[in-house]
C-alpha cells in the first residue's frame, strides 16, 4: 500500500510539533516538513517560552482553553520528566499584576491560582490595582525546537529547506498539506487578516530571580513582564499592531528596562545579555486550524495566527491537525 505523504509548511514552534505529532500518531504516514527558515532563525527562537495565552484573539475561546489545557498538561509532563534538563523546561511561579480586576478563563488550568491581598500588592508592586498568584511552566525553546528536530529525523522524516509561492505548488507530490507559516500566511495564501504584533525582549543575567512578574496596564497588553528561563531572565516587552519593524529599537528598550526594575528593582544592575525582536503572527479573527479543499480533491489544514501564544497553544493544536487528518483522510487512503 502507498504512503500517504504529509508536508508540513513551516519549522517554528507549531510546525515542528505538529510534525512530531503527526508522526507519534499517524506513523503509517509519510512526514515532510518545508521552510526558508529553521531554528535559531524563526519567531519561536525568541520567545520567552512562558506558558500563558497571550496576545490570541478571536471569538473561539473556548478551543483556545482546550489547546491551552492540553499543551499545558504536556509541558508539566516535560518539566517534570528527565528530559526537562535537555529543555530548559521547568515550574515556575509567580505574580501577575493588572490594573484592573481580571478573572482569566484559564485560571483553572494553572496550579496553585490564588487572587494576592492588599498587602502583597503594596510589598511588592503598589501601582497595580489586582493581583494574582499561580504555578506554570516555561521552556527554552531553541532547546525545544532542537529536539523536535532530532525526534522527527530520527521517525524519518523529510527536511526541505526551500521557498513555496503557493500551496498549490505541492499537491503533485503530497496528499496532505498543512500550513503552518504564522505571518508568512498573509503573503502565501492571501489572507490579510494575519498581522504582526511586534515583541521586542532583553535577556539579563540575574540567577538571584526565582519568581516570575508581569504586569498589564489598561492598554490591554502585557506592557512588562520578568520570566526567569533557565539560562537568562527574560525581561519584555512589546505588543505593537502592525509594526513590521525587526529591528531593537532603544525606546522600546530603555521602557522595557525601567518598566521591569521598577517591578524588581535588584535587576537594576543585571547584565544585559542580548536583545532581540519578533513579528508574533495575530489575527483578529483567532486562530486558523481548519480544513480547505484544494486542486485534485487534495485538502490542506490550515494552523496558523497564534499571537503570541504560539508556545502555549503548540501542542494542542497539533493534536487536533491529527484530528483533522485522521477524519479527512483515513477513509480514503484505506483504498489505495
Amino acid at each position: 500500500m502507498k504512503k500517504p505523504r504529509v508536508c508540513v509548511v513551516g519549522a517554528g514552534v507549531i510546525g515542528l510539533s505538529t510534525a512530531v505529532r503527526i508522526q507519534n500518531e499517524l506513523p503509517n504516514y509519510d512526514v515532510t516538513v518545508l521552510a526558508d527558515r529553521f531554528s535559531p532563525d524563526t519567531t519561536s527562537d525568541g520567545s520567552g517560552g512562558f506558558w500563558q495565552p497571550h496576545l490570541v484573539g478571536g471569538d473561539n475561546q473556548d478551543m483556545v482553553i482546550q489547546w491551552g489545557r492540553d499543551t499545558l498538561n504536556y509541558l508539566f509532563y516535560l518539566a517534570t520528566s528527565p528530559l526537562a534538563n535537555r529543555l530548559g523546561a521547568q515550574m515556575v511561579s509567580g505574580y501577575s499584576f493588572f490594573s484592573e480586576p481580571q478573572c482569566p478563563e484559564w485560571r483553572h488550568l494553572v496550579l496553585g491560582y490564588r487572587e494576592v491581598d492588599s498587602r502583597e500588592i503594596k510589598l511588592l508592586f503598589p501601582r497595580a490595582r489586582f493581583g494574582m498568584f499561580y504555578t506554570t511552566v516555561m521552556i527554552h525553546v531553541k532547546a525545544y525546537l532542537s529536539w523536535l528536530m532530532s525526534r522527527f529525523k530520527h521517525n524519518n522524516g523529510n527536511v526541505i529547506d526551500a521557498r513555496i509561492d503557493k500551496l498549490e505548488d505541492l499537491v503533485k507530490e503530497y496528499d496532505v498539506i498543512v500550513n503552518c507559516t504564522g505571518l508568512g500566511a498573509r503573503k502565501l495564501i492571501n489572507d490579510h487578516d494575519v498581522t504582526p504584533i511586534r515583541g521586542q525582549v532583553t535577556r539579563v543575567k540575574a540567577p538571584w530571580v526565582k519568581l516570575f512578574m508581569t504586569y498589564q496596564g489598561t492598554h490591554g497588553h502585557c506592557e512588562n513582564y520578568i520570566l526567569p528561563g533557565a539560562d537568562a531572565v527574560v525581561l519584555g516587552g512589546t505588543g505593537q499592531e502592525g509594526n513590521w519593524n525587526t529591528g531593537v529599537d532603544d525606546e522600546d528598550r530603555k521602557m522595557i528596562l525601567e518598566g521591569c526594575v521598577e517591578m524588581m528593582p535588584s535587576l537594576k544592575e543585571a547584565e544585559v545579555v542580548r536583545h532581540w525582536t519578533g513579528l508574533r503572527p495575530h489575527r483578529t479573527s483567532g486562530v486558523r486550524l481548519e480544513t480547505e479543499r484544494l486542486a485534485k480533491g487534495k485538502l490542506v489544514v490550515h494552523n496558523y495566527g497564534h499571537g503570541g501564544a504560539g508556545v502555549t497553544l503548540h501542542w494542542g493544536c497539533a493534536g487536533q491537525v491529527v484530528r483533522e487528518i485522521r477524519t479527512a483522510f483515513t477513509p480514503n487512503f484505506s483504498r489505495l
